[in-house]
């Protein structure tokens, strides 16, 4: 039996909405794949060659099956990536898949994306569903699928993880907790999602809790070590369009970046600035819950992989779990701009970049290299200060979630918002 705390009341009606976003989204995802230019267009892809992340890992299983070191420059892999991950990746290899699986396996982990995300969020009524289309069907998300990158399988699994969070069982809640270490085994970073484990009912769940998830970590640690020394080894550092990380504008104009835990103590600086005042003791009520938790897991997700340093903006697959909380109806006020803002800031992340590569290869003249790179450079500019702009509105609702949260375990009601207000 799911808690009725769990969904808002909307996606308890969704009705046919969640179905029509996935045909809308799905017609998208394979005029890509029909229709190489797409990718061209948009700068995501190498025409028609696709799940190049995919065909990396794969490769890597191969090579280990081969008797060669899967973390050194893989000779196998069409770009000689290394394997930088946990070794049950490798798995791959012992299964018998080849880099010759790319393309089924592929198509089925992106059907799995896209399924597994609508399931989630579940949008009702019109709105929702175009605001979900806008979102899965953005240039940034587009490339996750074009790559058929990793952070997918790590999408489906806390995906599941937030799903199982809604039921009211003990077994289900930890069996979630369960896939969320999974994950952080199998990509690292989602350790951040870790944040969500505040929404135990009680102390005691909170302890049982830590204890499943420190487990899972401690039994992993062996496969961990060897993909961890590679990753610190070969750190990407992406450039210039659809680069994702806190470095990214200062490489892309050759600045010199401050060290990493000055920009880290800015930006919470900045957040804890903007979340002073607010009604972070507040009951969101039954309807909030759920949303608050899928929020702040998604939040948090984001917020690490752009602090840790340089990616690609298919980490911005993990927004996602934002939308039931952005869209979700609350009480006038600072809060309810706040999630008009954020969301705002959200579809111009995840298109600007986008929708100005398409610009440059489709609709800018050839000869107009001068304006070309005038505009490439305004694009970038602009779409790097919505990204902190956006990440520090994220890092926003972490804190006010964690607080409200910390608030609850330890058996304190935080001040309502009536109360907060006839206090000052």
């Amino acid at each position: 039996m799911t808690e009725e705390s769990t969904l808002p009341a909307g996606a308890r009606r969704a009705g046919p909405w969640p179905g029509r976003v996935v045909l809308l989204v799905a017609a998208v995802w394979l005029a890509g794949f029909g229709l190489p230019r797409v990718w061209t267009a948009t700068g995501i892809g190498e025409g028609d060659r696709v799940f190049l992340d995919l065909e990396g890992l794969l490769a890597a299983g191969e090579a280990a099956q081969q008797g060669l070191d899967p973390y050194r420059p893989n000779p196998l892999d069409v770009y000689h990536r290394p394997h930088v991950y946990t070794a049950w990746w490798l798995v791959t290899g012992k299964l018998g898949l080849t880099r010759g699986d790319a393309r089924w396996l592929g198509a089925v982990l992106a059907g799995l994306t896209l399924l597994g995300a609508v399931a989630l969020v579940r949008p009702a009524g019109g709105r929702e569903a175009a605001l979900a289309g806008l979102v899965l069907t953005s240039p940034a998300l587009l490339m996750a699928v074009n790559r058929a990158n990793n952070d997918l399988v790590a999408f489906l699994l806390m995906s599941g993880a937030l799903g199982l969070l809604r039921q009211s069982r003990a077994t289900p809640r930890g069996l979630g907790v369960v896939l969320l270490a999974l994950a952080a085994v199998l990509k690292y970073y989602p350790l951040a999602a870790g944040v969500v484990l505040l929404d135990a009912r009680t102390r005691r769940e909170w302890l049982g809790w830590l204890v499943l998830y420190g487990l899972v970590l401690l039994l992993a640690w062996p496969a961990l070590v060897p993909g961890l020394q590679a990753a610190l080894k070969y750190r990407p550092s992406p450039e210039w369009l659809y680069a994702f990380g806190a470095p990214v504008v200062f490489r892309n104009f050759g600045l010199a970046p401050p060290a990493g835990w000055l920009l880290a103590a800015g930006g919470l600086a900045v957040a804890a600035g903007l979340a002073r005042g607010a009604a972070a003791g507040d009951d969101p009520g039954p309807d909030g819950r759920a949303a608050e938790r899928e929020a702040a897991g998604g939040a948090a997700m984001v917020v690490a992989c752009f602090a840790l340093g340089s990616s690609y903006a298919y980490k911005l697959v993990f927004a996602v779990w934002l939308l039931t909380w952005l869209w979700r109806a609350g009480r006038p006020g600072t809060e309810e701009r706040w999630r008009r803002v954020l969301l705002g800031l959200l579809l111009a992340v995840l298109w600007l970049e986008g929708l100005g590569s398409v610009l440059l290869n489709v609709l800018l003249p050839r000869d107009h290299s001068v304006l070309g790179l005038r505009l490439l450079a305004a694009v970038l500019l602009v779409s790097q200060l919505l990204t902190w702009a956006l990440v520090v509105g994220l890092l926003r609702h972490l804190l006010i979630f964690t607080r409200r949260r910390l608030a609850r375990l330890a058996g304190r009601a935080a001040p309502s918002v009536a109360t907060a207000a006839a206090a000052r």
